[in-house]
């Protein structure tokens, strides 16, 4: 079966009229890419295809839990015109007997405010064909069963419970049992046995027929209290996940009225003291700084002449005190000249040469000094003038430098503390998340209560059929003396082996097939080569067992969340592979929480390879440029449905627009 088109009016996110071309151009083509943002309606076109094909059938698959009324008359696109109603229509070809035909099926419907009008119509080769609109239903089963639909159109992000080892065996008891129709062998063998039942309470004894009528009983009430507990089981479970829907809205609304600023209140409360105390202790530095020699450097003029004069006045100070030593010196020396008989005109000489030199040094003494510094001063007073001012001006940048900086550190946390909602403005916020969170538990609480409850019910109507069987085995054995009875058993008793052991035989081909679809399943999809060399599925319980090239069981744990989900899309691939149906494979989000590897192993491996048509449902984080220029020789059309807010509505255009980025920027 191939879709040719598919055409949206205002259904869902689709405002007016949409139309999809969906024909592959070729064989070696498979591939139609739809690309679209998270809420673009990507989850929408799978649920037209869906709603197409199955109407009511397909109620479980339909997002919200309320009636299909309900579902249609939220599906109409809220935008639209009033009265202007919804329409999905879908065209495919198939082949049947060599011939191919080619189909349009179209439900289109209204809603008024007391009901919803839904028409539905089937056009086969052109004409209107009003017995198959009739029996459509069963029709649709023959062409693609919606118990097997699953196996062809689904959510990439949905189908991680089948990759649990011991979950997916209800999924491979499910999809043999639809695939093979091995329901109908069970309608059988309990057709069998109440048409044994009935031949005993015909031929039994009073008091035998009466124990089996009374077990019967039992039996029926037994599997009305089963019934209703799995009634109550799933009314519950939609509470839960109504509950969980509730908090979900109720800590969006906190978060977007600042709900996770005013968590981190106190710590922005904390962090502004230490800041204050940061910035007290800088300025405290910088003004024992400036309280040192630093405004001296506010007059360099003032303070080279200062050092200019410092100098001066240590040099008149030394010279006062060399003159005092000069004079003894030179009286000394004149003594010690006539001592040695020196001349006098030589000692007139050098006495005048002495006093000549005091005189010099006199008029240096004699200057008048008025700074009168100490040494210490004339220390400091040299260090600014010298390498010291660069010295303490770059001490003065680095304190100013850090004050700066923790001031606009403090001016930061102040404009965010100025954010944070009052706690009365939030309070109502955060008492509906708290009170949220209470009634999920309590939704837990009661699911478990009821799931026990119904385990129990399931337990008791088990040891009730035991005993009704029981009974039924004893009475079997006393009625075979009738003749008649006897043949009837018998012939019964051989056609119920023969059933179970048409329905083993049966199980245990198709498993041989769906085993070894499996096995070259995963070892084209996983990374490991060696992970994975052999795949056996019990035929009674249908338990999954992988095997490691070293013929030991891969523990379920041994595998990675991506290896979980590779596990999961191989064992819908080899369920598909073994229906037999050649139906188009539609998968919505294929690639949400795998990295790169696993995205290139799904997009070589697999999708080319899933179906003679395979429409994938993308967003542009998961089939981006390098993994669209991967698919693009497999790729026969592509689109790009975004969401125009002036328009109220999604538009689909022709492209992949997140092939690459000047692409993504443009849509």
């Amino acid at each position: 079966m191939i879709l040719d088109e598919i055409v949206l009016h205002n259904f869902g996110v689709y405002r007016g009229r949409h139309q999809f071309e969906l024909t592959p151009v070729s064989a070696d083509k498979p591939i139609i890419l739809i690309g679209a943002q998270n809420g673009a309606g990507k989850t929408t076109f799978l649920e037209a295809l869906q709603l197409a094909f199955f109407g009511k059938l397909a109620r479980g698959r339909l997002r919200g839990t309320g009636a299909y009324e309900d579902y249609l008359r939220g599906a109409i696109n809220r935008n639209a015109p009033s009265g202007d109603g919804a329409e999905v229509k879908v065209k495919f070809r198939r082949t049947m007997d060599g011939k191919e035909q080619f189909f349009e099926i179209r439900r289109a419907w209204s809603a008024s405010a007391r009901r919803v009008r839904e028409i539905f119509e089937v056009v086969v080769d052109g004409k209107l064909d009003r017995v198959l609109t009739s029996q459509w239903n069963d029709f649709v089963d023959e062409l693609l069963p919606p118990r097997i639909a699953p196996l062809f159109f689904f959510d990439g992000e949905k189908i991680e419970h089948f990759a649990d080892l011991d979950r997916s065996s209800k999924i491979i008891g499910t999809g043999i049992n639809a695939l093979l129709g091995l329901d109908i062998v069970e309608r059988l063998q309990v057709d069998l046995e109440v048409l044994e039942a009935r031949k005993l309470g015909d031929n039994g004894s009073v008091d035998l027929r009466e124990e089996l009528s009374m077990a019967e009983a039992e039996l029926r009430e037994a599997e009305q209290r089963v019934r209703a507990e799995n009634d109550s089981v799933a009314s519950v479970r939609v509470k839960a996940e109504r509950s969980v829907l509730m908090l979900e809205r109720a800590q969006v609304a906190l978060e977007a009225e600042g709900g996770d600023l005013f968590a981190t209140r106190e710590a922005l409360t904390a962090e502004r003291a230490r800041l204050d105390v940061g910035l007290e202790h800088a300025r405290k530095e910088l003004r024992s700084w400036a309280a040192e020699g630093a405004p001296l450097l506010l007059v360099p003029e003032l303070l080279e002449s200062a050092a200019k004069q410092s100098e001066q006045e240590t040099e008149i100070e030394a010279t006062g005190a060399l003159l005092t030593f000069l004079a003894d010196r030179d009286r000394s020396a004149l003594s010690k000249f006539k001592d040695l008989g020196a001349t006098d005109d030589l000692i007139q000489e050098v006495k005048t040469f002495f006093l000549q030199d005091r005189e010099r040094l006199e008029q240096t003494a004699s200057q008048e000094m008025h700074l009168f510094l100490s040494s210490s001063a004339r220390a400091a007073l040299a260090t600014l003038c010298g390498e010291g001012r660069a010295t303490t001006l770059d001490t003065q940048k680095a304190l100013l430098e850090r004050l700066d900086a923790l001031e606009e550190k403090r001016d930061d946390l102040e404009r965010r503390l100025a954010s944070v909602p009052a706690a009365e403005s939030v309070a109502p916020l955060v008492k509906a998340v708290s009170d949220a969170e209470g009634a999920r538990r309590q939704a837990d609480i009661e699911l478990d209560r009821r799931v026990q409850a119904r385990d129990a019910a399931d337990r008791d109507a088990a040891a009730v059929r035991k005993r009704y069987k029981a009974k039924l085995e004893k009475l079997i054995n006393l009625q075979l003396q009738r003749e008649d009875a006897s043949r009837l058993f018998q012939h019964s008793a051989a056609v119920r082996q023969t059933l179970s052991l048409f329905a083993t035989r049966v199980i245990q081909h198709h498993i041989q097939r769906i085993e070894s679809h499996m096995l070259e399943g995963l070892q084209a999809l996983f990374r490991k080569d060696d992970l994975v060399a052999k795949v056996t599925i019990d035929p009674k319980t249908f338990a999954i067992e992988l095997h490691g090239s070293d013929g030991h069981v891969v523990a379920p744990d041994q595998l990675s969340a991506g290896e979980r989900q590779l596990f999961a899309i191989a064992l819908l691939w080899a369920l598909a592979k073994a229906s037999g149906q050649a139906a188009p494979t539609v998968i919505d989000t294929p690639l949400g929480r795998l990295d790169s590897q696993h995205r290139t192993r799904l997009a070589e491996r697999y999708f080319p390879y899933a179906g003679e048509q395979v429409i994938l449902l993308s967003t542009d984080e998961e089939i981006d440029e390098r993994l669209y220029q991967m698919l693009a020789p497999h790729i026969s059309r592509s689109f790009t449905i975004t969401y125009d807010s002036d328009g109220k509505g999604s538009q689909a255009k022709p492209g992949y627009a997140f092939a690459s980025k000047t692409g993504l920027e443009a849509a």
